[in-house]
């Protein structure tokens, strides 16, 4: 809760409080939960870095509680209170429970699924369908990966004999309406937008064209060693293994149960690395089972003494870097002219905005222009309730606000954006008048993090904005 409130907002958190501002059925970059989420959080909070993440830090709190109960549903109540220390160690999730992303209701809604597909084979009791329905199509509406889990509970009704006969109950067909049934929403809205989202997201899965390469498959890996905490990720490196080879030749129905949560997402993520970068955050909803794989690893181990020296120097590593992140995130522990890391993108907006605003008085400016959604995002949250901050291109990711009055796109503008990202021509199609102010910089302490180009624009040529 302190490093929710204290830590400002990252670029794309401030981006998807954009969409909170006018909930929808669905956006260009993602499905519509987050923005559900965050406008929840802001009517109960307000709209501030603590109301924009309350979803997240909530999600945090009870996702280790759903843990627990799956892995002891699966294992036993020593693999899941392993399992649960290992998934709090872990850095990713700890920024889970800080940053508000398409990830929290992803890593949320896959977990309950695990969890119910774990109560519906302990239970043998059809009415379980019904939630690994819904909490499927919950995820559908979070973010698309959450479509690995749902083959994953396919895969796991037609490759397990005994889990045929499902294919006989109302419950199951009625589990697959609703699923589908709850993520209409985004159907309906790329229907009306030609499709844009699934293009932008399932386009990223071409990558037939490129060379293979092992740079994307090496930053995969040296992202799960950092994210999960480097002796975590190996114990649960290992544990995947045990749990495929169990779930392959001895058809152990727990493991076959983590097993099919865990390797189609896997699967992709290891052969798109192949010939594509990985983001970091892609595989998360997985994060919680490889716990799972975690603790199964170490309750493999014989000897006592190796066990707990295994089990504690993981947990003291993890637990170290997450206490880290987290101070990391509030005030910086190193930084320099020469040293990036991706919390610099939080730190120096409130300056660099009230710079840009002086420039915007005097030139006699009415509205601010961009074209990137990172500083649409971060100005448009200084600004709340300032001049409008509109960016010129991309508008389908603002397809969900109301239209910019004519009004104020006829006056002159200041147009402010990362220098490496300045594209003249899009300002000079758009208006007769284009000056250039010098730049600016975004800075923390003595640290020039970026370097941002100033223009006054004015006397639109035509439509300012196109449609």
């Amino acid at each position: 809760m302190v490093v929710a409130a204290m830590a400002p907002l990252t670029d794309d958190e401030a981006y998807y409080r954009l969409w909170a501002l006018a909930p929808a059925m669905s956006y260009f970059d993602h499905p519509p939960m987050t923005a559900w989420m965050i406008a929840a959080g802001r009517w109960i909070a307000g709209d501030n870095p603590l109301g924009v993440r309350l979803a997240a830090v909530l999600t945090g709190l009870l996702g280790p509680f759903i843990l627990w109960r799956a892995a002891s549903i699966l294992f036993d109540r020593t693999v899941a209170t392993r399992a649960t220390w290992m998934a709090l160690a872990m850095p990713l999730l700890a920024a889970g429970g800080v940053l508000i992303t398409p990830d929290n209701p992803s890593v949320l809604f896959w977990g309950l699924t695990g969890w119910a597909m774990a109560e519906l084979q302990v239970a043998r009791n059809a009415n379980w369908w019904p939630a690994i329905g819904l909490f499927c199509g919950l995820g559908l509406l979070s973010k698309y990966t959450n479509l690995f889990v749902c083959a994953g509970v396919g895969i796991w009704v037609l490759l397990v004999p005994a889990h045929w006969r499902w294919l006989r109950s109302w419950q199951l067909w009625f589990a697959v309406a609703l699923a589908g049934a709850l993520a209409l929403p985004v159907l309906i809205w790329n229907a009306q937008h030609e499709w844009a989202s699934f293009i932008k997201q399932f386009g990223r899965a071409a990558t037939g064209g490129n060379p293979a390469t092992v740079q994307y498959l090496l930053e995969f890996i040296g992202a799960y060693l950092g994210l999960a905490s480097p002796l975590i990720a190996i114990l649960a490196a290992q544990g995947v293994w045990i749990v495929v080879r169990c779930a392959v030749r001895a058809r152990s129905p727990s493991e076959v149960t983590l097993a099919v949560i865990i390797v189609p997402l896997l699967l992709y993520c290891l052969v798109h690395a192949i010939r594509a970068r990985v983001e970091a955050n892609w595989p998360a909803p997985l994060y919680p089972t490889l716990a799972i794989c975690a603790a199964i690893t170490l309750s493999g181990i014989v000897q006592a003494h190796v066990r707990r020296r295994l089990e504690w120097g993981a947990l003291a590593v993890g637990f170290v870097l997450c206490g880290l992140l987290y101070v990391h995130a509030i005030n910086p522990i190193i930084y320099g002219p020469q040293i990036r890391d991706p919390t610099s993108q939080m730190r120096g907006w409130a300056q660099l905005a009230a710079e840009v605003d002086k420039l915007r008085v005097a030139q006699g400016a009415k509205w601010f222009a961009t074209s990137s959604y990172a500083t649409t995002g971060q100005l448009a949250f200084r600004f709340k309730f300032g001049p409008p901050v509109v960016q010129l291109n991309e508008r389908i990711r603002y397809a969900h606000l109301p239209p910019v009055e004519e009004g104020i796109l006829r006056a002159p503008a200041i147009y402010l954006e990362l220098k490496r990202n300045l594209v003249l021509d899009l300002l000079t199609v758009r208006f007769a008048s284009v000056t250039s102010l010098g730049t600016l910089t975004r800075r923390h302490g003595d640290n020039t993090l970026d370097t941002y180009v100033v223009y006054r624009v004015a006397e639109p040529i035509g439509p300012v904005l196109p449609p």
